[in-house]
């Protein structure tokens, strides 16, 4: 009997310090810690990118510092928080998060880059362990949900302000893609920032419903500007949230209605919404219409007035439905192949490629499914797609519970917005990608937290087992407390390496653009940490490391670079091998130092894994040129035209072809006019045919200069050290004759090419050596090939500046004539 009294005695003790729900808001010091660990969290919202490529690196580092900081918090104190810990733990949805989180940990194994899917797995601690933190220090703690719901508000308000004001500032000074491009806050894209807002109008919703005159006042004011920022954002996604959200909000006044039998009370409740959202809406079209008054049609055509936007969203035709419809189909065929076992958790950005390598042009990726729905599944297969859709759905099941229990009225409300709140989340998580954004993730967590928090607050504890759980309760908050700081550490290595790695790509990935590299190779080297493997557009980071490295041997005489950069580009495959990337940049590095057969064994590989990327074909043809191969130069060039009807896949054939073959030939005349039909007048194809034309006519004689593969590769490195000098020529006289000198090599060795004579003029040009300037713009125009009017321009300038301003004159019009608009401004200051 004894015993009996004492499970009373404890139950008791529990009972009596559960607080009893209230709607407004009380501070004790119980809530302080729970507060400043809401803040901290909500502080993901203004982290910059702070050097990075992306401000996911940094936010993703500053989300695992406040793990960290929250762990130990609740860890230290030795009795407290031990019975949250019990009954966060013992709910349907914490165990599915659990199970969700161990699938994704055990897919690193079967990952094809398990390198990636261990950043991307690390994310996943970072979120579930910020579900726990906030849902054991909100627990009991009712009515401070009130209080963060109004803090919720008051970030939206300083956004929308931001938001709109950035708006209203861009009229005028940026054509409208540029303006709603920006309008992206911290949050890396627009859509993502839309997701954002739009998620917190549940809980400014909620503070309308509950709140007196001026705090009502105050939270329709927030949210007509919420609404706002939302339209002018022009993200559909969050234009069905927001749709979603207020069917939802209606509905819910509908069976309060039903239940209070107060009609004036729900008018009053629905119409404090519903005329606000319409506001809203009339500001924002104005707004958006007089944009698009003041601009025109190239510039509005991405983007359009609320009602053109949402006329969008289930247009068939409409493009990026079109390529969401391709992803999420591609993602179901994976699914659907790979059923048991996935491409590994983040590893989608791999096993996407070769659906797309005919789709896409150069290196572009999909990163993501535009789906976390059907990424999962692609990642995890089966099990852990229907484990993760099973996680949203006990939300809808636990609000279910929550509503039709016993409990106060203000949890059945906290239940129903935060269910308001996921269902724009799930609906982003639908069309987007939020799983990998930190701001998308905390929502995730701090919607999930407040709804389980609601549902617990409805359960009744267990008398008959209570004496046996206070036993177990210590244990569990100490088991949880130090496994997840063991798991946090390695985490914050992962997440501190991969922004480290995103400062660095913000200059690389711009660099790789250049021919030769910019960046000092050494630097780039030791400077680029070994996780992630992949770079942000899913290139291999070795192989960015083997390119840097192959350039200093090139262009720097450093041939004993060459064996280092095949090492790197060898680790560089293993970490993306269907990009071709590697096997690209060996193709050079072979043909650098002879090896021909290997360069063009990799170049076939290259090419044929990414037709569609332009330097994979560049490459290639120069290398089958080289061995003459023509045969194969064939074979490319039918496969490159399947994918790509552009000028560089006939000219790269063309001059494959002319270099191979070292003449011109009828077939080829025949080629040439034919894409001369498809691009008439394009000056590279001119140029094609003027080669083939003097070549065809001089065969045999002896005064004919036909290039070979091997001059080609030679008048290609001068013409490439030209451009490189002229780079540096900005700052310099020195670098501006050197650059005129490589481009006058080039030009000597392939005299066809128009381009290295045309850039050698503007060289002198810019050395205001005129007549030699135009000594060599006499050549350019003699071949009459170029049909921009850029020769006739720079000649024009060129000869009112050494007194022959009649000629010049001429020239200037002529240059106008052909579609040259500087020529203008030139005519009317000196010829009018």
């Amino acid at each position: 009997m004894a015993k009996k009294v004492k499970q009373i005695e404890v139950n008791q003790a529990v009972l009596k310090n559960k607080p009893e729900p209230k709607n407004r808001f009380q501070i004790s010091k119980y809530h302080i810690i729970p507060l400043l660990t809401c803040l901290l969290y909500f502080g993901i919202h203004f982290i910059p990118d702070l050097g990075a490529y992306d401000n996911f690196g940094p936010q993703w580092l500053f989300l695992i510092i406040v793990d960290i900081l929250i762990t130990a918090w609740i860890l230290s104190r030795k009795d407290d928080y031990k019975e949250a810990t019990w009954n966060i733990f013992n709910n349907i949805f914490s165990r599915l998060y659990i199970l969700f989180f161990l699938l994704a940990g055990l897919s690193i194994f079967y990952a094809i880059n398990p390198t990636e899917g261990w950043v991307c797995f690390v994310r996943i601690i970072a979120t579930i362990i910020a579900f726990f933190n906030i849902s054991i220090l909100l627990h009991e703690k009712t009515d401070l949900v009130p209080l963060i719901f109004q803090m919720l508000g008051l970030i939206m308000l300083f956004e929308s302000l931001h938001t709109i004001s950035l708006f209203i500032n861009g009229i005028g000074n940026l054509s409208n893609y540029e303006i709603i491009m920006s309008l992206k806050g911290y949050a890396g894209n627009k859509n993502i920032f839309a997701a954002g807002l739009v998620v917190k109008i549940p809980f400014v919703i909620y503070c309308i419903h509950t709140s007196k005159f001026w705090g009502k006042v105050l939270n329709i004011f927030i949210f007509i500007l919420g609404c706002v920022a939302i339209f002018i954002v022009n993200s559909r996604a969050s234009y069905v949230s927001l749709f979603v959200i207020t069917l939802m909000y209606l509905a819910f006044t509908i069976i309060n209605y039903r239940q209070e039998k107060n009609l004036e009370n729900t008018i009053y409740k629905t119409g404090s919404v519903i005329i606000p959202l319409i506001m809203a809406f009339i500001i924002a079209q104005l707004f958006l219409t007089n944009i698009a008054d003041s601009q025109d049609a190239t510039d509005v055509k991405y983007f359009g007035t609320v009602t053109e936007r949402l006329s969008t969203v289930t247009e068939a035709s409409d493009a990026s439905n079109q390529v969401r419809l391709r992803l999420w189909k591609h993602a179901i065929d994976y699914t659907i192949n790979h059923p048991v076992f996935g491409c590994g958790i983040g590893n989608w950005k791999i096993a996407s490629i070769p659906y797309q390598k005919t789709i896409t042009n150069e290196l572009i990726i999909p990163v993501h499914a535009h789906n976390d729905f059907l990424e999962i599944f692609a990642e995890l297969g089966i099990l852990g797609g229907l484990v993760y859709v099973c996680l949203f759905a006990s939300i809808l099941f636990l609000t279910y519970k929550t509503f039709t229990s016993k409990a106060h009225d203000d949890i059945k409300l906290i239940s129903v917005f935060t269910l308001m709140a996921f269902a724009a989340y799930s609906i982003d998580a639908f069309f987007n990608f939020p799983i990998e954004r930190p701001v998308s993730q905390m929502f995730f967590v701090l919607i999930a937290a407040i709804n389980v928090h609601s549902y617990l607050a409805t359960r009744d504890s267990n008398v008959e087992n209570s004496l046996t759980q206070v036993k177990k309760i210590g244990i569990i908050k100490s088991i949880y407390g130090t496994l997840a700081l063991l798991l946090l550490i390695p985490a914050f290595y992962v997440s501190f390496l991969t922004y480290k790695s995103l400062i660095v790509q913000r200059t690389v990935l711009g660099d790789l653009n250049n021919e030769p590299l910019k960046l000092d190779w050494k630097e780039i080297t030791a400077s680029l940490p070994a996780i992630p493997n992949l770079s942000a557009t899913g290139q291999p980071i070795e192989a960015i490391k083997g390119r840097y490295v192959y350039e200093a041997a090139k262009y720097k005489s450093m041939p004993e670079k060459y064996a280092d950069a095949i090492v790197l580009l060898d680790k560089g495959r293993s970490a993306n091998p269907v990009i071709g990337y590697s096997e690209f940049l060996k193709a050079g590095v072979y043909f650098s130092i002879g090896k021909y057969d290997s360069a063009k064994t990799n170049a076939i590989t290259a090419f044929y894994t990414r037709p569609r990327a332009k330097t994979y074909f560049q490459t290639l043809i120069a290398i089958l040129a080289h061995l003459k191969d023509t045969t194969e130069i064939k074979r490319a060039y039918a496969e490159a035209k399947l994918y790509r009807q552009d000028v560089y896949v006939w000219n790269l054939y063309l001059q494959g072809m002319i270099n191979s073959l070292g003449k011109g030939t009828p077939h080829l005349l025949k080629v040439v006019d034919s894409s001369l039909v498809q691009f008439p007048a394009d000056s590279t194809l001119l140029t094609r045919k003027n080669e083939i034309l003097r070549f065809m006519e001089n065969t045999g004689s002896s005064s004919t200069k036909n290039v070979s593969a091997i001059d080609y590769a030679t008048s290609q490195k001068y013409y490439a050290q030209g451009v490189a000098a002229f780079g540096k020529g900005v700052a310099g006289q020195d670098d501006l004759e050197k650059a005129a000198g490589y481009f006058l090599k080039a030009a000597a060795i392939n005299p066809a090419d128009y381009t290295t004579l045309e850039n050698a003029a503007i060289c002198y040009f810019n050395l205001k050596n005129w007549n030699k300037s135009i000594e060599i713009f006499n050549r350019e125009m003699s071949m009459v090939v170029s049909t921009t009017g850029k020769p006739e321009y720079f000649k024009g300038i060129a000869l009112i500046n050494i007194g022959q301003k009649e000629q010049g004159c001429t020239l200037l019009k002529v240059a106008l004539s052909k579609g040259w608009k500087d020529a203008e401004g030139i005519i009317n200051g000196n010829c009018m």
